[in-house]
């Protein structure tokens, strides 16, 4: 068994910008689990979101409104991030990060149960003194039903 490599950060990085691009995250999650597509959509205004095929706000808010399934105008879902490692150059304005996240779904006839678990790898961007989003990879681990989330 090989000993486990620890990621070391790069350039000199910022409590202060960590803890904004964290805050970010969350609010990414907490805006879906809530249906607040307008404010997912606002987190990429000067990026790509990966499932909308295009740069910018729109195209995101677009997908949401194609493929996104609401239920009394709620997603009934929960987006959890863990193993957040954020590494922030500072002098550059860029920043990496790695999670797993997981996301759970509960309705009436639909127990609670996971409905993925992936890694998301991204990139953040300084931009008039305020961190942006510009990149998001989704790589699935675990699958399992989400057909009650995301229509095909």
């Amino acid at each position: 068994m090989s000993p486990i490599e620890i990621p070391q950060a790069h350039g000199r990085p910022s409590y202060d910008s960590e803890k904004e691009i964290w805050r970010t995250l969350c609010a990414y999650c907490e805006a879906i689990d809530d249906a607040d597509f307008d404010g997912v959509a606002r987190l990429w205004e000067h990026g790509t979101w990966p499932f909308a095929g295009e740069p910018g706000s729109e195209p995101v808010r677009r997908w949401f409104d194609d493929y996104v399934i609401l239920y009394d105008g709620k997603t009934h879902t929960q987006h959890r991030l863990t193993n957040v490692l954020i590494d922030v150059d500072d002098e550059a304005g860029t920043a990496s990060f790695t999670s797993y996240a997981s996301i759970w779904q509960a309705l009436p006839d639909f127990p609670l149960q996971p409905i993925i678990f992936a890694r998301f790898n991204g990139s953040f961007e300084r931009l008039a003194g305020r961190w942006w989003w510009t990149t998001l990879d989704v790589i699935p681990d675990l699958v399992g039903d989400t057909s009650r989330h995301v229509r095909q």
